[in-house]
């Protein structure tokens, strides 16, 4: 063949969208991107499904996708959720004529109606569990033109779990198709999917291990195949399994008949010789590939998924075992969202997150309060990082049946999306510290054993106050026989501790203590407090629920609240309860976690086993954490303390243990306390040893002014791919000439984004992006990269400051993107329609003048917590009554008559229930009644009345746990 030719062949076969080998090299599956190209309008729109429907002002977005940008602290119920219209445009080959199309959503937040063509293909409730529909007969190909209209509410729905307004919720929904979406096309003669609207517990791909040795393990693969032909077809289902290199370790291979519209459920087992078994620290990861031949041998549908090989057990009073051997879990609390986007980050994110989890000492996480993205758990199955996984639900049950039959239908979509995840070793069944009637306990147990019979599947839930609930979860939480018997609820007796089932903490080191929450913003000290705190509760010294921790011997392991700050409806303040912020910038507290790793462990490609950090800025004298309480975090035998190169003094693990001796018999370690006499200028270098050798090493150095800006990508070892949709987290440090953070800095600083990429929420003043006042000497945003690989340059200035700058190369995307269809440009702007919402409780009352209070009584008062503390404007300090009987009475008197315009009541304990009225009267003697009614201690918005009182009476008539509680009351005045 001549040169010429051969090129305008090839020519011919890119434009034909075929390949020199014909159509018998396309792959038997294809899997199209479907993230770019869609357009967006933000409200409802009447017939905004139809193919010809004008969009032209639509404005251009891709996936994943929030329906509006929010402010970065956007707590209080301020979020847009209202109702949005997405549209995609696209073409298909003729080759795909005949086939079986399929399009898949991970995520729609929260109900979601999809349309093809102006077709109307289903309906979705539900925002945690993605779905999937066959779009067959809907579309056209011979590269016609197609559209797909999905509507999205995001309004509030009582009926679809969690089912809370956001107004009273400790987290937002957020909003839009916010995770990726793909367009599947595969033969009619498949393999099933398991989120199909018809789809039963013996769809697609069902992988367990009823054989794990290190000599030999036995892979057990059940597998649905489906006929959508209208004549009956044989065929043969092959199931490779492939070691990391490639290579076929193990395969079986079996011959099916099925008639016209019909499936059958083949089972396979896989002999593995030697394998390779996946464990937190090493996790290896098999790929399991599903083919289905036709009967004359050509593979006409493929599934390839990763998997691990692992046995897993929970004893009552050994704790946890992953193949056979012990571990103790050492987990947090992870919210998905992130600042501006919401949920809406993009899969590399998802990895971030995980990556830096390992790094900080865990092993485990639990995905509260609801299924997260598929991608964060593949990272966990990557990474080695234990999963519990849950079912949405936060302190609220609704007695519609059809809450219950969306809840069961959750608990299933979600155990079949999952269950062949390595990482996820619980399963959390039960609504989040919800009471909720038995029946429906025991029906979602039942169901979550349905879906994975056998001995590998736990449920979890919690024990205190659901003691009924006891043949329905596997494992317990909060396993404690009563109310202490003091009536301290940071009291710990280990005879309290009960066993009943397996034992975990899910949630600790929040609410109580002497720094549970802290924020960037706030000094050295206050940093390392939170740190301090949550040691000293690790130790066994916290809230009594939490069951002792790592002094409790039964303790199977713990999860700590929270890894991430997260905003929510429920309180305008951020939730400042993780080690890291909402940008994920890691505090104090993060290494605190981080020296819990033992020391003789390593990851390869993601950390080494020792560590020193040293928590202190070095910026002051007036702090402690800078002359006489220097504080190093490190999992090494000795620790020495050098200012300016001069001994401060050395410390043992063996010396400091006898201060944490439950969390050094737990494996984890204290922390080292160094007391320098005074404050110098300077550096302050921590060294560490282990065996006597210097194995690690960190330093601090006093900041001085502000000189120049850093613009910092944290290495993660991820590179940003040019598939359009990829996120890249970037950091902005205000820095001093030797580089050093200039941690108090409050400076203004004015970002540009040029190249292959674009800076998200650029030139929206209302989200504050950019420019944008930076958090303790950082600054924070997300980049976007393009579908063209190459260079992101970025540029950031601020008055007074040496500019930063920092380029980014991108990489390009291997896979495939579906083609756009035929339609005019979208000259929508991203701001366009945009809804400014004020909090519903109205944030200005809260700064409305507070009544003077002359005096405070109670029926009784634990001398621990004296209704004083109702009154000092701490929500975590308390009054608690001292006698276990009801009603428990307090009454506020005020200074003089004086007309209040409302209260604000907060109760003691967040989870429990408290049934309550509340009087006020002009004399003491005639009570006015103002509203009886049962809340949680979230439950705590200013209730509005306007009344000329002198005496103000709450009577605490029940509680769902624990003795009457109450954290705050104020009153308010106009003037």
């Amino acid at each position: 063949m001549g040169k010429n030719i051969f090129v305008a062949l090839l020519l011919w076969c890119i434009a034909a969208n075929v390949s020199l080998a014909g159509s018998e090299s396309k792959p038997p599956r294809v899997d199209y991107n479907l993230n770019t190209g869609w357009a967006f309008y933000r409200g409802d729109a009447k017939q905004a499904q139809m193919l010809k429907y004008d969009d032209s002002k639509w404005m251009p977005v891709v996936l994943p996708h929030i329906m509006q940008l929010e402010k970065k602290h956007n707590g209080g119920d301020i979020i847009y959720d209202g109702v949005g219209w997405y549209r995609r445009y696209f073409r298909l080959s003729k080759d795909h004529a005949g086939k079986r199309i399929l399009l898949n959503f991970e995520g729609i937040m929260t109900n979601s109606e999809v349309f093809v063509n102006g077709e109307r293909v289903g309906s979705h409730h539900g925002g945690y569990v993605g779905f999937t529909m066959d779009i067959s007969d809907k579309v056209k190909f011979n590269n016609e033109n197609n559209v797909i209209a999905v509507r999205v509410s995001a309004e509030y729905d009582p009926l679809t779990p969690p089912g809370k307004p956001q107004d009273r919720l400790d987290f937002y929904y957020y909003s839009g198709i916010y995770r990726d979406v793909n367009l599947i096309v595969t033969d009619k003669l498949h393999i099933t999917s398991e989120l199909a609207p018809n789809s039963t517990s013996s769809s697609g791909v069902f992988v367990t291990y009823p054989q794990v040795n290190e000599k030999r393990s036995l892979v057990h693969v059940k597998t649905e195949v489906a006929n959508s032909y209208a004549t009956a077809k044989e065929g043969f289902l092959q199931t490779l399994l492939k070691d990391v290199n490639g290579k076929v370790v193990a395969r079986n291979k079996s011959k099916f008949h099925l008639g016209a519209n019909k499936n059958a459920l083949l089972e396979q087992d896989l002999n593995l010789i030697d394998p390779n078994l996946w464990y937190p620290y090493s996790p290896y990861l098999y790929s399991l590939e599903s083919q289905v031949l036709s009967e004359d041998g050509k593979v006409v549908d493929v599934r390839t998924e990763k998997i691990g090989v692992r046995t897993i057990k929970f004893t009552r009073d050994g704790g946890f075992f992953i193949n056979g051997k012990h571990l103790y879990l050492v987990g947090a609390n992870r919210h998905e969202a992130f600042p501006n986007v919401g949920d809406a980050a993009s899969n590399s994110m998802q990895e971030r997150d995980v990556i830096d989890m390992k790094r900080g000492g865990y092993n485990a996480v639990r995905a509260a309060h609801y299924p997260q993205d598929p991608a964060f758990l593949a990272a966990c199955d990557k990474y080695g990082l234990l999963v519990v996984e849950c079912v949405p639900g936060w302190q609220i049950f609704n007695e519609n049946p059809i809450f219950a039959d969306r809840l069961e239908s959750v608990t299933r979509n979600m155990i079949r999306r999952d269950r062949n995840r390595a990482s996820i070793v619980l399963w959390e069944t039960a609504l989040n510290e919800t009471s909720y009637p038995l029946q429906v306990v025991k029906r979602i147990f039942d169901a979550a054993h349905q879906e994975y019979p056998g001995d590998q599947l736990y449920t979890a839930g919690d024990y205190f106050s659901h003691e009924e609930t006891e043949p329905y979860y596997d494992v317990f939480y909060k396993q404690v026989s009563k109310f202490p018997k003091d009536g301290s609820v940071m009291s710990n007796y280990l005879e309290d501790q009960i066993a009943v089932k397996p034992l975990f903490a899910r949630e600790w080191g929040d609410g109580v203590g002497e720094k549970p929450r802290v924020s960037m913003t706030e000094n050295e000290y206050e940093q390392m407090r939170q740190g301090r705190s949550r040691l000293t509760q690790l130790n066994g010294n916290g809230y009594f629920d939490w069951c002792m921790l790592d002094a409790n011997p039964r303790m199977g392991g713990h999860f700590m609240w929270s890894y991430n700050d997260y905003t929510r409806g429920a309180e305008e303040e951020t939730m400042y309860s993780g080690v890291v912020d909402v940008n994920r910038y890691p505090k104090f507290a993060y290494y605190m976690m981080q020296s819990m790793r033992p020391n003789g462990i390593s990851q390869k490609g993601l950390y080494e086993g020792p560590m020193v950090f040293v928590a202190s800025f070095n910026s002051s004298g007036k702090y402690k954490t800078s002359t006489s309480d220097i504080t190093v975090y490190s999992n090494c035998d000795a620790v020495e303390l050098y200012r300016n190169n001069k001994l401060i003094g050395k410390q043992t693990r063996a010396e400091r243990a006898k201060i944490y001796p439950h969390i050094v018999a737990k494996g984890g370690s204290p922390s080292f306390v160094f007391d320098a006499g005074g404050f110098e200028p300077g550096e302050l270098k921590a060294i560490g040893y282990v065996n006597g050798k210097k194995v690690a090493e960190h330093a601090v150095r006093t900041a001085g002014e502000a000189n120049h800006i850093e613009i910092v990508v944290p290495d993660q070892q991820i590179t940003p791919v040019a598939d359009g949709s990829d996120m890249i987290p970037v950091y902005f440090k205000i820095c001093d000439a030797n580089g050093s953070v200039v941690h108090d800095a409050k400076s203004e600083i004015l970002i540009r984004v040029k190249g292959e990429g674009t800076l998200i929420g650029d030139g929206i003043p209302r989200v504050e992006i950019n420019p944008q006042t930076v958090e303790a000497g950082i600054g924070f945003a997300f980049i976007r990269t393009s579908k063209k690989a190459g260079k992101i340059e970025i540029q950031v200035e601020s008055k007074g400051m040496k500019t930063g700058q920092l380029t980014i190369n991108t990489v390009a995307y291997k896979g495939m993107h579906l083609p756009d269809g035929l339609h005019g440009e979208f000259k929508g702007k991203e701001e366009d329609g945009a809804i400014v919402k004020p909090t519903k409780w109205d944030k200005g009352f809260l700064t409305k003048p507070k009544v003077e209070i002359s005096d405070i009584s109670a029926t009784s008062s634990h001398p621990d917590f004296p209704t004083t503390n109702l009154l000092d404007g701490n929500d975590y300090s308390w009054w608690i009554a001292n006698q276990d009987n009801f009603p428990q009475v307090v009454t506020l008197t005020l200074k003089e008559p004086t007309t209040v315009v409302g209260s604000r009541v907060r109760f003691q304990k967040d989870s429990s229930k408290y049934r309550h009225k509340v009087e006020v009267s002009s004399d003491g003697k005639a009570w006015e009644p103002l509203y009886e009614k049962e809340c949680t201690g979230w439950d705590f918005k200013p209730v509005r009345f306007k009344k000329t009182i002198k005496y103000f009476r709450i009577s605490i008539l029940s509680a769902s746990e624990g003795r009457a509680g109450l954290a705050e009351v104020t009153l308010f005045k106009d003037k």
